[in-house]
């Protein structure tokens, strides 16, 4: 999976795309629309100027004074008359700029005047900026808008998203927390949002459902395993009887055994299936303190036999002294469905490596020469051949054993060894 943003973090980035996207496309019509508002102004500025030459200073100009004038008024100017002038016209010329030293564009003005019986050109003239001026003018504008709108929209955006999406967060924390097995529908926060609304109402029936199927399946096993029992039980005493019978021919003898090895077989089932279903009602609730070391020698006094008769070498190594808080049973059955797998799933003549580290467990055997599916190891009645006896449900028991404690449990092949480690916390 690639990197991942969340909601609040693509909806800024869109909208600040798209701000700036707008920005570019807008900045020409915005550029023109400055240049005409700037043009205007300055009309009405030239304009101004020849009504105050007129109102003010032409009443009493003379000829005389009009050198001087020109001299210390270059935007102001009176002309020779010329009818190629056009009159009260505002345009747009070029002239030279000494401040700037080139040519630039002026707004223009031309009206005729008339001193001591004489007709004149008044022009009056205002330089435009320049349009890299302008340009430039505009782009320090457009860029402090847009830096200021991407810096209060993110902070809107952190704010106004966080108030809104947390109803979203806080039913997202109650999913992640739930668990079928603890059996306890999650209360979600109340809500105004109608999507919201609708997704606590679609997660609660389906949370529901699901744990109304979950509970009616671990009753049904517990149930069934429980009558199971008595059957069971009868089944085997019947064939002890059975074999207790005189006069039984080989034949006979060997389809008793049958059946008797068959009637063990589902009684263990029947035990194990038990032991699951009473690990998901949380009825091994008690915890001690446990010397696990003194266990572990405990639970091999009667496996160790066992291995040994199959010609299975068993080594063990404690590195540290290691104190638990579990509960008893499932401490015994943990060590001992990890001891019997070991066993069962073995080869001739070959070995058991058991280690005691700090706060870990590890249990190594020979064993088929490639790696389990660690998809698969830890599912019920998953077993890797059907020549191996057993029902697939040891190492599932181990699994549930370690979840129900809070314990970390991982399977690897290295050095041609199954190896199963677990991790325990304080």
């Amino acid at each position: 999976m690639g990197r991942t943003r969340t909601l609040a973090a693509k909806s800024l980035w869109g909208f600040s795309l798209s701000t700036l996207l707008i920005l570019l496309c807008c900045a020409p019509l915005l550029y023109k629309l400055m240049e005409r508002y700037y043009a205007q102004d300055l009309d009405e500025l030239v304009i101004f100027r020849i009504q105050e030459f007129e109102n003010e200073q032409l009443p009493s100009f003379k000829a005389a004074d009009i050198e001087v004038w020109n001299r210390f008024n270059e935007d102001i100017c009176i002309l020779p008359f010329d009818e190629k002038y056009p009159l009260l016209e505002v345009r747009q010329e070029e002239f030279f700029d000494k401040a700037e030293g080139h040519s630039i564009d002026f707004r223009i003005v031309y009206d005729k005047i008339t001193i001591e019986g004489t007709s004149y050109i008044l022009s009056s003239r205002i330089p435009m900026i320049e349009k890299h001026d302008l340009i430039r003018t505009l782009t320090y504008q457009y860029g402090l808008l847009f830096i200021v709108l991407l810096i209060s929209l993110s902070v809107v955006s952190y704010y106004m998203s966080k108030r809104l999406w947390r109803p979203f967060h806080s039913t997202l924390s109650k999913i992640r927390n739930f668990s079928l097995e603890k059996g306890k529908l999650p209360q979600f926060n109340s809500t105004d949002t109608t999507e919201f609304v609708q997704l606590n109402s679609i997660l609660n029936d389906l949370i529901s459902s699901n744990l109304s199927s979950y509970k009616k399946q671990k009753e049904f096993i517990e149930n069934a395993s429980h009558e199971l029992q008595t059957p069971l039980a009868v089944f085997k005493s019947q064939l002890d009887i059975l074999l207790q019978q005189p006069n039984l021919s080989q034949e006979q003898t060997d389809i008793i055994q049958s059946l008797y090895s068959v009637s063990s077989r589902m009684t263990r089932l029947n035990k194990n299936l038990l032991l699951l279903a009473r690990i998901d009602n949380d009825q091994y609730i008690n915890r001690v303190d446990i010397d696990f070391v003194q266990t572990l020698y405990a639970q091999l006094l009667y496996l160790r036999e066992r291995a040994e008769s199959n010609g299975i070498k068993v080594n063990i190594e404690i590195d540290n002294p290691l104190k638990i808080q579990a509960n008893r049973i499932l401490v015994d059955s943990l060590i001992t469905n990890l001891i019997v797998n070991a066993i069962r799933h073995n080869t001739e003549n070959g070995i058991i490596n058991m280690r005691v580290v700090d706060c870990g467990f590890v249990i190594s055997n020979t064993g088929a020469n490639q790696a389990l599916d660690k998809d698969k190891v830890f599912r019920r009645f998953n077993r890797t051949s059907e020549e191996k006896k057993g029902n697939g449900l040891g190492l599932s028991i181990v699994h549930e054993i370690c979840k129900m404690h809070g314990w970390k449990i991982q399977y690897d092949y290295t050095n041609n060894l199954h190896a199963f480690m677990i991790q325990f916390t304080h």
